[in-house]
């Protein structure tokens, strides 16, 4: 049966809505909230929609404080997203001038966005921990290193803190509600960059103590991992492939052996009617 895509629109938007509806609630009330929805989507004809709400993973307290702050206090999370983008732009043209002026900026962003979510989560009743606040500010620099985590961030629904490692992307799995087709629900916009943003390289934006030889050669290393990172997936896709046609191939093979034993005892049978068939004539 054909899918309806008007139907799958739909269903989209109900779970969305949902999400950005489930996200901004107090936290101890996510479970029952998540119930009610998904009731809700249900009984208005969307079982697959239901289903995909109630999937929606409740977020821990650093996440809740980070989604709280996206929707009440979108310009310190403006400022963030929008000098990530300039800092990846410079980044990708290997402008270690433009990454040394910035370390200040950057320094005062991330304190600024850690003391406002601490303040956003006393205020909601759910006082950030000191290992809360090295999350919130480990999910920021994460957000400054990785374009997807800063939208995920932007995004007012996390479901768990991000790290970035140095090198290569952030991992998100798990990390942000989601539609079944995998993209971030719904986005706040962030703040303007001053050039357009390039394709990201992956140096260590935590850094403070890096020359500007140092960081070019970084960019450049960052540049061979993704690199080695790519060629990997292909590689493994190769393979995947690979085993997929050895699969079928060996599927072909059995249903071949299974014709040719049929076969067999087709011929094996034909041959004793046959024989018996002479002994009569005799």
């Amino acid at each position: 049966m054909a899918s309806d895509p008007d139907g799958d629109v739909a269903g989209d938007r109900t779970v969305a809505d949902a999400a950005a509806s489930l996200y901004a609630v107090p936290l101890a009330e996510f479970v029952t909230s998540r119930k009610a929805l998904a009731a809700s989507a249900k009984s208005a004809g969307g079982a697959a929609a239901a289903k995909e709400i109630l999937a929606l993973r409740k977020p821990t307290v650093t996440a809740w404080a980070m989604n709280l702050t996206s929707r009440d206090d979108g310009g310190v999370v403006a400022d963030l997203v929008g000098l990530g983008a300039r800092m990846r732009a410079a980044q990708a043209r290997l402008d270690a001038s433009v990454l040394t002026s910035v370390r200040g900026e950057r320094d005062a962003a991330l304190t600024a966005y850690v003391e406002r979510v601490a303040e956003v989560a006393t205020t909601a009743g759910g006082a950030l921990s000191a290992s809360g606040r090295d999350e919130v500010r480990a999910t920021a620099i994460a957000a400054l290193a990785d374009e997807s985590a800063a939208e995920a961030l932007a995004s007012g629904q996390l479901t768990r803190a991000l790290s970035y490692s140095g090198f290569g992307e952030v991992d998100l799995s798990g990390a942000v509600g989601v539609t079944s087709s995998g993209s971030i629900m719904s986005v706040l916009k962030g703040g303007k960059p001053e050039v357009e943003p390039e394709p990201q390289a992956g140096e260590d934006l935590d850094d403070d103590e890096l020359t500007e030889e140092e960081l070019k050669a970084a960019v450049v290393a960052a540049r061979a991992v993704k690199a080695a990172a790519r060629e990997r997936r292909k590689a493994e896709a190769e393979v995947d492939e690979a085993e997929a046609q050895m699969a079928g191939a060996q599927a072909d093979l059995e249903a071949a052996e299974d014709a040719a034993r049929v076969a067999r005892k087709a011929v094996i049978a034909a041959q004793k009617r046959l024989d018996a068939a002479r002994a009569a004539l005799q």
